[in-house]
């Protein structure tokens, strides 16, 4: 995925800005009107790169079969990538594999709707009947522990700081699925909403599929409407289901159901998280100047986020 559509903006606003160094702010109604008209035409430029899919998908490697239910659409891996890293600011995570998002989803539109970003970890095969004692209060402060840590790499990328408040979900193993759910609530630096940190890991013969939403608490209510759905459209292939596990061929993995929820000691540092906050329109006001202090669309800023072992 290109960059160059970035830098062209970019390069448009900072031209415009040093037009008049004593007074970059001064910018008369006309000058303003047709900077909006450039500035849409960047946008435009971004969506046109966006293609969405619907109908069944295979992913990663064909151990995920997605199909993509009624009201959403897909976004693949590169694109979903590009969104999340390049447009968003968010760390680098190489085990996304795409993006539903709800049909009208816009890349450039800073209140977007709730989506889901789906993921796929080759731990093997995570038995189910060892390390199943969830003690609720010790992984919250393990979570919570974990975030402080994690704190230091999102500095250090100039990703805001976020802070693990309480249980939303407690978390829960479905045996029966081979699901794991829990939902935390989250307080971000610089971001006054309440932000929905909601996981689903799914269990298979090698690996492990990870949904996280992407949301806000108001959107809560929702998501527990229309997981199910998700779920049930999302699966592995058949060969690759948890029951085909085969005992002294394939791999046992290390990993168990409660280090699913509070990571590895030695991955502490390493749990990416998700923010819808683009930091494309945020390097344009920086670079723009106090003339574009007014645009109304900079004034809703959001952060959602979702959480990834």
């Amino acid at each position: 995925m290109s960059k160059s559509f970035f830098t062209g903006a970019i390069l448009l606003f900072s031209l415009s800005s040093m037009a008049d160094p004593t007074d970059s702010s001064a910018i008369q109604p006309k000058d303003e009107a047709i900077l909006y008209k450039r500035f849409n035409k960047q946008l435009d430029s971004l969506e046109s790169k966006i293609t969405f899919q619907t109908g069944q998908i295979s992913l990663a490697n064909g151990h995920i079969k997605l199909t993509v239910p009624e009201g959403f659409q897909f976004i693949n891996a590169e694109q979903t990538r590009f969104i999340l890293e390049d447009l968003w600011g968010n760390l680098e995570d190489k085990d996304v594999y795409g993006m539903l998002v709800k049909n009208g989803f816009k890349v450039s539109r800073l209140t977007n709707d709730y989506s889901f970003v789906l993921s796929y970890s080759d731990l093997g095969y995570v038995q189910d009947n060892k390390d199943t004692d969830l003690d609720h209060a010790d992984l919250l402060s393990t979570l919570q522990n974990n975030m402080e840590i994690n704190n230091e790499n999102r500095i250090s990328h100039g990703v805001n700081t976020m802070t693990v408040k309480e249980w939303v979900l407690v978390p829960y193993y479905d045996k029966y699925k081979k699901a794991l759910y829990w939902a935390n609530k989250i307080a971000v630096n610089g971001s006054d909403e309440e932000i929905l940190n909601y996981n689903l890991r799914l269990l298979g013969r090698s690996g492990v599929i990870k949904i996280n939403a992407v949301a806000t608490m108001d959107q809560l209510p929702s998501i527990k409407q229309v997981l199910p759905l998700i779920i049930s459209q999302t699966r592995f292939e058949e060969g690759q289901q948890y029951a085909d596990f085969m005992a002294g061929k394939d791999k046992i993995s290390n990993w168990t159901i409660k280090e699913l929820i509070a990571g590895k000691d030695q991955d502490k540092n390493s749990i990416s998280t998700f923010m819808h906050s683009p930091k494309f329109w945020l390097s344009l006001l920086a670079i723009g100047g106090a003339g574009f202090a007014g645009f109304s669309i900079f004034k809703r800023n959001r952060l959602v986020m979702a959480s990834v072992q």
